[in-house]
């Protein structure tokens, strides 16, 4: 009788190893293996199509017709070992672009809606193949049924004798499955489906909510709910839904660890039942999804930017208009005033302003990660001294200004490089809430190749930029470059994000360097011209006489009368176009007659019209010679940085002064060399 009582108990206990090993340890790693190919989909799928998205924005009415960029698009997250087709489809249910992976049942599939303005024009389908997890799955189970066959086997069929040492086999059998599900990255419970108290869990368990061991195990799973309109839908759901009907529920939440703070988290849980269809407990799996949150917000944040760059264009386009007619009329109104009567100071001041504002057109365009850099020769002296009395006035930094006066010039845009300096001057009074002294020491220096990492052999403008300040972490050195990285509670962490990547744009390099309670330094090299010192210092002081006829093209009134105002002023005979189709008109017929135009500005932008790049086009089919000049206050324009490539000769920056316009305009004409 007590032997087979025995034989009873080692049946039942040889039959409870096979159900662990080959059915609910599979199980539980084919549920946890399932939500996180569910995560990761749903993740990258909002990034696919957040980019896809992007794709149409930039070309809403022909988006379709980018196969090559909606390819590369679909085919940055590879997943090693789990098959996967991406499939863009438009409103009218036809593929647009699609991977070339074939992925057959079973397999999961999500879709993402693509949107133009709020409205839906198509889809994003992902397919990702199951069949690699239910593999992995059955191998699994494969590998443990044989660990419970020989388990039973031993068991039930050698004496008693050897229980000792079956149990002993029993242990390390179980052993094994404890490490496994110790060392699962995810916090696993299983808890008590009626009171919710933990009844297990696992060392990720532990580390995620900051209990020990002994503390955990006298927790109860709701208590970590930081909503308690969570903890009500945890409740609901686990009594009706998941043990009724045996559902799986998946929801998220924020969770709070010992500590109190609060994190984000997405929980799955699962039933578990016995061989009777009981009800036992649950199992409850739960993900940090901190870091997926960030992507998420990050990923939104760049939207937010790239609509802020649309906004900055189109005020970039309609403010210069306006600043060009004010800039145009003061600066030659200073030509007809003396230099030390009030009234220049005055006009001097306004310029300054109207200037200034333009900058600050750039800076927004810049900011949000548009405007291609519109490069001139400049003097860094001059950037350094006046963004120093801009950002420096009402503060309590002081400033030290140590710059020789052989400064050599610089081949960039003004408005970006202005605005890398405005942004470090700002760090610097920040962290020196009490004042202190700013010190920005210029020099010229010569270079090695890579004597400074990433920069060639050369001439360059070295400026260093020193505060007196609170100094910044070691750990954080590294990071401040990064974008969003800021440690202010009011930061964007923007500014010094933008800085690298406009030094990096004139292929310059910037470093720092700080010490805690001592204050920081940064450190600018950007490529200098150092032949033309002598020659560029007084090119800025009079404006350029000449003699020729200019055609000029723009659809805003105030600019067409400014500018030909200015160049009538200093020899030049002007005629007017306000679209591209009048002046393709004007040109040809002037051209044809034999009395051809020396020169024509273009405005790119005009509404309506025939864009800048196609004007210069149709232009050049009449006359290969003719001399086409740029014009813009839209910094977005690729035009405007390259725009030898487009078949224009120079380029000009609304607003634009008189000097400039005169500069320009005379060195194409006599087919001098404009930088």
């Amino acid at each position: 009788m007590q032997k087979q009582n025995a034989a009873s108990i080692i049946t039942f206990l040889s039959g409870l190893i096979i159900f662990i090993l080959a059915i609910a340890f599979p199980l539980v790693y084919f549920f946890v293996s399932y939500e996180y190919i569910k995560g990761s989909i749903e993740t990258e799928g909002k990034i696919s199509a957040g980019q896809i998205m992007k794709i149409i924005a930039s070309n809403p009415s022909a988006w379709e017709f980018e196969q090559e960029r909606l390819q590369t698009s679909l085919s940055s997250y590879p997943r090693k070992g789990y098959p996967e087709k991406w499939r863009t489809i438009n409103s009218k249910n036809e593929v647009i672009a699609e991977s070339h992976t074939t992925v057959s049942e079973p397999y999961i599939m999500r879709t993402f809606e693509l949107l133009d303005a709020g409205t839906v024009v198509g889809r994003l389908e992902i397919y990702r193949s199951l069949m690699p997890l239910f593999k992995k799955t059955g191998i699994l189970s494969l590998l443990m049924l044989p660990i419970g066959i020989i388990t039973f086997l031993i068991i039930r069929f050698i004496p008693i004798k050897m229980i000792h040492k079956t149990e002993q086999a029993l242990k390390e059998s179980s052993e094994l499955l404890e490490k496994t599900f110790s060392n699962l990255r995810e916090a696993v419970f299983i808890i008590d489906s009626n009171t919710f108290k933990i009844i297990k869990f696992n060392t990720a368990a532990e580390k995620m909510f900051g209990f020990e061991e002994k503390e955990l195990s006298e927790q109860n799973i709701m208590s970590f709910f930081a909503d308690s309109s969570c903890d009500a839908i945890f409740r609901q759901k686990a009594d009706h839904e998941i043990m009724t009907e045996g559902f799986i529920y998946i929801n998220n939440a924020q969770l709070k660890r010992k500590n109190n703070t609060v994190f984000p988290a997405e929980y799955t849980i699962v039933p578990l039942f016995d061989e009777n269809k009981l009800k036992t407990a649950l199992l409850c799996v739960i993900n940090d999804i901190t870091e997926r949150k960030k992507l998420e917000e990050d990923t939104l944040r760049s939207q937010k930017l790239e609509s802020l760059g649309i906004l900055a264009g189109g005020i970039a386009h309609d403010f210069n208009n306006l600043l060009t007619a004010i800039v145009g009329c003061v600066s030659a109104l200073k030509l007809y005033t003396d230099l030390q009567d009030e009234s220049y100071q005055m006009l001097e001041h306004a310029e300054k302003a109207s200037m200034r504002a333009k900058d600050l057109t750039q800076q927004l365009l810049t900011f949000s990660k548009g405007g291609e850099p519109v490069k001139k020769i400049i003097s860094v002296s001059e950037i350094i001294k006046n963004s120093v009395g801009f950002t420096l006035r009402g503060t309590k930094a002081k400033s030290k200004l140590i710059i020789p006066e052989n400064l050599w010039y610089i081949f960039a845009d003004e408005g970006q490089v202005s605005q890398v300096i405005n942004n470090i001057l700002i760090n610097a009074f920040q962290a020196m809430p009490d004042g202190g002294v700013i010190t920005i020491l210029c020099e010229n220096i010569t270079l090695e190749n890579n004597e400074v990492p990433n920069l060639i052999s050369g001439d360059y403008v070295k400026i260093v930029i020193e505060d007196q300040g609170t100094g910044i972490a070691h750990e954080n050195l590294k990071k401040i470059f990064d974008p969003y990285f800021t440690t202010k509670p009011d930061g964007n962490g923007l500014g010094l994000a933008t800085s690298y990547s406009i030094i990096k744009k004139h292929k310059g390099t910037i470093r720092v360097q700080s010490e805690i309670g001592k204050g920081t330094a940064f450190t600018i090299y950007l490529p200098a011209l150092r032949d033309i010192f002598e020659n560029i210092a007084d090119f800025k002081n009079e404006p350029v006489k000449g003699k020729g006829r200019i055609l000029i093209m723009d659809d805003e009134e105030s600019v067409r009368l400014v500018a030909g105002w200015m160049l009538n002023k200093i020899g030049y005979e002007v005629d007017f176009a306000k679209d591209g189709f009048e002046m393709i008109n004007k040109y040809k017929t002037e051209f044809f007659s034999g009395k051809k135009y020396d020169a024509v500005i273009i405005d790119l932008t005009i509404p309506g019209s025939m864009s800048g790049d196609e004007a210069v086009k149709k232009l050049l089919e009449i006359d290969p010679e003719a001399k086409a000049i740029a014009s813009s206050g839209y910094f977005n324009s690729p035009i405007m940085s390259d725009f030898l490539s487009f078949g224009f000769k120079a380029v000009i920056v609304k607003p634009y002064k008189i000097n400039e316009l005169s500069e320009i305009v005379s060195k194409i004409i006599n087919l001098q060399p404009v930088l």
